[in-house]
């Protein structure tokens, strides 16, 4: 009985002070001031520091009045300890945080931009359409 206690306790205390991988990536573009679109979605303008939640591709575009858009998939790739089995202890056993930093810097180049191509829902609808049900007949 003692022994489950313990294990309890410990595994409590180890939940509590669990720690997180913060996974951060930084976007600089000369000039600066231009707008960051990551996945779609307006973050911020360079130079620009984001949180994200997944690592591999995302959609990249910088918008600039005077400038060309700048588009690219940028590549996210995770360090040894964001991998099975190491993901385990760092998600949840480490008691401090972890910050995983990735920076890129663009060069735009001057010229006619165009609208961004952005996240399509930007704000929910105030009022939806009731729903209408097709008809389903079986022979």
């Amino acid at each position: 009985m003692k022994k489950t206690i313990i294990f309890a306790t410990v595994i409590f205390t180890a939940v509590l002070t669990a720690g997180c991988v913060r996974r951060v990536v930084t976007i600089d573009s000369n000039p600066q001031g231009a707008q960051v679109y990551f996945d779609r979605k307006l973050v911020g303008e360079t130079p620009c520091e984001h949180e994200f939640l997944y690592y591999g591709g995302h959609h990249l575009e910088l918008v600039k009045d005077g400038y060309e858009n700048y588009r690219t998939v940028c590549t996210l790739k995770g360090p040894f300890y964001e991998y099975f089995p190491f993901s385990f202890f760092t998600e949840v056993m480490l008691p401090w945080e972890l910050k995983d930093e990735h920076s890129f810097s663009y060069e735009l180049a001057e010229g006619k931009g165009k609208k961004p191509v952005i996240s399509p829902v930007t704000k929910p609808q105030e009022s939806l359409p009731p729903v209408e049900l097709e008809q389903i007949k079986f022979d």
